[in-house]
């Protein structure tokens, strides 16, 4: 038996995040938001270890503020870096950082510094073309941080000379804010990320694509993780039911505990199957389909698109995301559409997911959610669906006292972005 203990949610008012470097250059943003009604307030952002950035932005209840951050600040290969970010605010904000490239880009939900922890595992994504690299950036937030990385089986990296495999651990001793990324052409998933102090960890691809798509094009994918002590037991992920054509998303569950047992339900046919923290699991997710995820011990879920048609031009590319387990889910959410394309415009939506009996008491924007198309969950109380979203600053009530959750996405010319609007960070005990 679980027993959940209620801790903090993403929004806060201190966050640290890098931005991985791409294949291509881009434009690097940051997009603010706060819940608090009625507030404005500055919100300092600068790079604490360089005398490179150092800026005050406004942010006002119902805007979104977009901050433009230098492209010189990605963070290139396996190398330590003084390009941190930090972001401190006078009242909460909610805070997304995205990568544009042209034809590529990500966006990511950045967590408030009082929720990170000490242990991770990282998140990325196989290598259709080898010149294209894995890539996670891992933040200290405390001096004197030692970070331990154990890789999985079948992946190398190299570092001051050395080259680090399955087996051997690669350990780095970091000053507060100092950076650490490591890279490969490998696909890094599962390397175990461990530390003495609490740290911030991105995780993503350069240019990915994965196995379950029939198409070629690639797209970057960035999120940041979510520390060990945060995952759970049950999940639901769903793959975009806006796209009419194509492929779905590939699934993958990743544990730190010995032989966790895990259920996945899709559309009401059951699987079992068992996983070690050396390995993870992944299936495939068709187009527009929901499962539901089971264990008895605690798991991460991850999901990234396939590349697919959507409309005229566009085209949704890979994008990576973290679904939110059901016991971290929120009344209210606070969310922006963190995207802005360098070459066209973005069509941006939220997939969202509730429990059935609030359906028609949930409002986005103040507006009603009844005459959406709603879809049921097999074996479930939920159902999803997907909405349209203007760009800017969104407001998300669930029905009464029950709990929903979603991801902001969107669609433009050979690129998508996609990530978590939020959650709260409960501890399983």
């Amino acid at each position: 038996m679980f027993l959940f203990q209620d801790s903090e949610s993403h929004s806060g008012k201190e966050f640290v995040l890098a931005f991985p470097d791409g294949a291509r250059i881009g434009n690097l943003r940051l997009y603010i938001t706060t819940p608090v009604d009625g507030t404005i307030f500055p919100v300092h952002i600068k790079t604490p270890l360089l005398s490179h950035t150092n800026m005050k932005v406004i942010v006002s209840s119902g805007q979104e503020t977009v901050v433009e951050i230098p492209s010189d600040l990605t963070v290139s290969d396996t190398s330590k870096s003084y390009k941190s970010i930090l972001v401190q605010a006078e009242n909460l904000i909610v805070l997304f950082a995205s990568n544009m490239q042209a034809d590529s880009g990500d966006s990511f939900i950045v967590y408030p510094v009082e929720v990170l922890s000490t242990e991770y595992v990282s998140v990325n994504l196989d290598s259709k073309n080898g010149a294209l690299k894995s890539m996670t950036a891992i933040l200290a937030v405390n001096d004197q941080t030692l970070v331990h990385l154990s890789l999985p089986v079948g992946s190398s990296v190299t570092y001051n000379g050395n080259t680090y495999t399955f087996g051997s651990q690669l350990s780095v001793n970091l000053r507060k804010y100092e950076i650490f990324q490591f890279s490969s052409e490998d696909d890094l998933s599962g390397t175990t990320i461990l530390s003495n102090y609490p740290i911030a960890v991105i995780s993503g691809h350069q240019l990915g694509n994965p196995s379950v798509s029939s198409f070629t094009t690639k797209d970057m994918i960035l999120e940041m993780l979510i520390p060990w002590k945060y995952w759970s037991t049950h999940y639901i992920a769903i793959s975009n039911p806006v796209f009419s054509s194509g492929d779905g998303e590939l699934i993958r569950i990743f544990t730190l505990c010995e032989k966790a047992t895990v259920i996945i339900d899709k559309s009401g046919v059951h699987s079992q199957i068992k996983i070690d923290p050396a390995s993870f699991y992944e299936f495939p997710l068709e187009l527009a389909k929901s499962a539901v995820i089971t264990s008895d011990k605690r798991v991460l879920v991850s999901q990234v698109s396939s590349s697919k048609p959507f409309s005229g031009s566009k085209r949704g590319d890979p994008r990576s995301m973290l679904p939110a387990p059901l016991h971290s889910w929120l009344n209210e959410y606070t969310f922006s559409s963190p995207g802005k394309s360098k070459g066209g415009s973005f069509e941006h939506g939220l997939v969202l997911v509730a429990y059935s009996t609030s359906v028609d008491t949930t409002t986005l924007d103040n507006m009603s959610l009844q005459s959406s198309v709603w879809h049921t969950i097999a074996g479930t109380n939920l159902k999803y669906t997907a909405l349209p979203l203007s760009e800017g600053d969104h407001k998300l009530k669930c029905g009464g006292i029950l709990k929903c959750w979603g991801y902001v996405f969107g669609i433009g010319v050979y690129e998508e972005y996609g990530t978590s609007i939020g959650r709260s960070f409960t501890k399983v005990k």
